[in-house]
């Protein structure tokens, strides 16, 4: 029996390692090699393995490696992805164009330059792109190479010319761009110009921007308003006037929002007209947030009346502000009957408009508040209060520091950082020391909070210390963080200590979703407004697509609200928090790609790269400044028209995944 055991076990070594060698031995499946170059990148992992798969014999898997090596970013990037861009086959050096301008290493500026000049229009136009998000204001000599594209015969190489002028700073160009715009034929071209221009906020094109007023495009109307109201051209008010009648309500928003930056009695008459005839809740919002930024006193009854008959929280919100800046303690009445409001946008609102006041008689309110059961409301009220009654800082401060919320402990050490509190650090230092089952968030204002005292005493201990705590931290943007610290501020290099990333999905998992998906996946949202749908872009962001489809299918988003709308910007919603700091408690890699935010356009919200986690956000209008800034991962394909309808505290009930088939 014995030895039959031992024959048994023999045989199953053998066949185990027989397995082992085959699967080592074996050509890849073209499914596998995608799926472990998803993994590679996933696991920020730049190694041998990756590198080898861009010398593969397959041009779609050499593209997608340059792809992951973009991303990834790391030392040694920019050398590779050049010799790709030289030497490769245009569909391996289009996407290596591409990538190298996610590396951040501007010294290939120029050399990627002299390629652009010979290279294939679809090549050069990624070439010209990624020279735009490498260079600088600083970088006189490439913005006139980069204007010198403007010539090019390719019109999608001259409209990258111009949004890498803009991302460029190049504002020394802006004659080029203008003499550009004047005889370029082509519309996208012509709109990349107007952008960079009006971005850039050049006065000078102002006969410009006026020929434009009248487009059939909202967006370009909008731009062409952006610069018309940079003049003080009185001719600039009457166009702004007209615009406030335009059928598309992006424009009436980017027409409100210039009028409230100006303090000219006529525009703030144009203005505080409006107040009367407006029914739109978010215009309604805009308009009253702009009378405020004016400190525009004539419109203080009709926003008394709006308080008195409106039970929009946006809308009591905005007024209680403007009401604070206008009455001052007048106002206090009215915002005491508000400050126990059922809703939390509203009783943050009341801070927000005691602080305003600023007066100590409302120290004792906003302490109140500072009390309150949801963090936003204890948030803003501790921000007034740093402010209004500095003698007792340390009290606001240790009391946030012992807050059960992760939000109002991190905004405490931030600001702790920000005031250069010093006698905070061996407290900071404890917390460090037992950090590990704190929130990120936390972790990660540690990490800042060090390498700004040391900026200023690199031998402080207490700061060192958190900082050697943060660089081995189990969390990779934390350990990140911190390594940045040590070489920016302390000169040491300890990208050693980084590592890879702990990954949420297989390699197997990544690959059986290949399989599944091979038609993108759609989505329903469901909200307290309408329904919209989604394509979501597997193709292009797999990780982000099947991140989002795991939480959608646990319900997680359900009942969730949009914390932030901004009319003619974003949407934007997926917080548990509600307050913008919220997420699943993990992160998830940034995958950056050459689709452009369009209108309607699905975005992962982050606070820096490979942050993001279970908050989106979808554009209102196109949004080129974000262009592989904030990674794509879907499309608003049917009920755009309910996407513009949402408000602040407006809830998804509930998000339907559709797999595998188009709606």
């Amino acid at each position: 029996m014995k030895n039959l055991i031992l024959t048994l076990l023999v045989i199953a070594l053998f066949a185990v390692a027989a397995f082992y060698i085959y699967d080592n031995i074996r050509e890849r499946t073209h499914e596998e090699k995608i799926a472990e170059i998803i993994h590679l990148e996933d696991s920020r992992d730049f190694s041998a393995k990756l590198i080898s798969y861009t010398q593969d014999s397959v041009v779609s898997i050499r593209a997608r490696a340059a792809l992951a090596v973009g991303r990834i970013g790391a030392k040694g990037a920019g050398e590779l992805l050049y010799r790709l861009v030289a030497e490769d086959v245009d569909d391996v050096a289009s996407v290596a164009a591409f990538a190298i301008g996610l590396t951040g290493e501007s010294k290939y500026t120029n050399p990627l330059a002299d390629l652009a000049q010979t290279a294939p229009s679809r090549v050069a136009e990624n070439i010209v792109a990624s020279i735009g998000r490498l260079a600088d204001s600083t970088s006189t000599g490439i913005h006139k190479e980069l204007t010198s594209f403007l010539l090019h015969p390719s019109p999608e190489v001259r409209a990258q010319a111009c949004y890498a002028l803009f991302r460029a700073n190049a504002r020394t160009e802006a004659t080029a761009l203008i003499d550009f715009i004047e005889q370029e034929k082509d519309e996208e071209a012509q709109l990349a110009a107007l952008y960079a221009l009006s971005r850039m906020r050049v006065q000078d094109a102002y006969n410009t921007y006026v020929s434009f007023l009248a487009d059939a495009d909202p967006f370009v109307r909008s731009l062409a308003l952006r610069g018309v109201g940079l003049s003080d051209n009185k001719g600039a008010i009457h166009y702004l006037t007209i615009a406030l009648n335009d059928s598309d309500k992006n424009v009436v928003a980017t027409a409100i929002s210039i009028l409230a930056g100006k303090e000219d009695d006529t525009s703030k008459k144009k203005l505080a007209a409006l107040l009367p005839k407006t029914k739109d809740e978010k215009l309604l919002v805009d308009i009253i947030n702009g009378l405020f930024r004016q400190n525009n006193q004539t419109a203080l009854e009709d926003i008394r009346y709006i308080l008195e008959t409106n039970n929009s929280p946006n809308i009591i919100s905005a007024s209680i502000k403007y009401l604070a800046a206008t009455e001052q303690d007048k106002a206090v009445m009215k915002i005491d009957s508000l400050m126990r409001n059922e809703n939390r946008q509203i009783r943050a609102a009341a801070a927000e408009a005691f602080g305003i006041i600023g007066s100590k008689n409302n120290i004792p309110r906003l302490s109140i508040l500072f009390s309150d059961s949801d963090p936003l409301v204890r948030m803003t009220a501790m921000s007034q209060l740093l402010d209004i009654d500095s003698t007792n800082l340390k009290f606001y401060l240790d009391q946030a520091l012992a807050d059960s919320n992760f939000v109002m402990r991190s905004v405490a050490i931030d600001e702790i950082t920000t005031r250069k509190l010093i006698a905070y650090l061996p407290q900071l230092r404890n917390i460090s020391m037992n950090a590990a089952n704190l929130k990120s968030d936390i972790r990660r204002s540690l990490a800042d909070c060090a390498g700004r005292f040391l900026s200023d005493n690199k031998n402080d201990t207490n700061a060192l210390r958190i900082l050697v705590n943060a660089s081995l931290d189990k969390n990779y943007i934390v350990r990140k963080e911190a390594i940045a610290q040590y070489n920016d501020i302390l000169g040491e290099d300890r990208s050693d200590m980084l590592r890879t990333v702990q990954t949420r999905f297989s390699t197997s998992q990544i690959e059986k979703a290949i399989k599944k998906y091979r038609v993108n996946p759609t989505a329903t949202i469901i909200t307290s407004k309408g329904q919209f749908d989604l394509e979501l872009y597997f193709d292009v962001a797999p990780l982000t697509v099947m991140n989002f489809i795991d939480l959608a299918e646990k319900g997680f988003y359900d009942n969730l609200i949009f914390h932030r709308v901004i009319s003619s910007f974003v949407a934007q919603g997926g917080d548990p928090e509600g307050t913008g700091w919220g997420g699943p408690g993990y992160m998830i890699r940034c995958e950056y790609s050459d689709v452009p935010y369009i209108r309607g356009t699905v975005g992962v919200a982050t606070s820096g790269k490979d942050t993001g986690g279970s908050q989106f956000f979808i554009a209102h209008t196109p949004l080129p400044h974000l262009d592989a800034r904030y990674t794509v991962f879907g499309q608003v394909i049917f009920g755009m028209d309910e996407v513009d309808k949402l408000v602040v505290g407006d809830t998804i009930k509930e998000i339907l995944i559709q797999e595998g088939k188009q709606l």
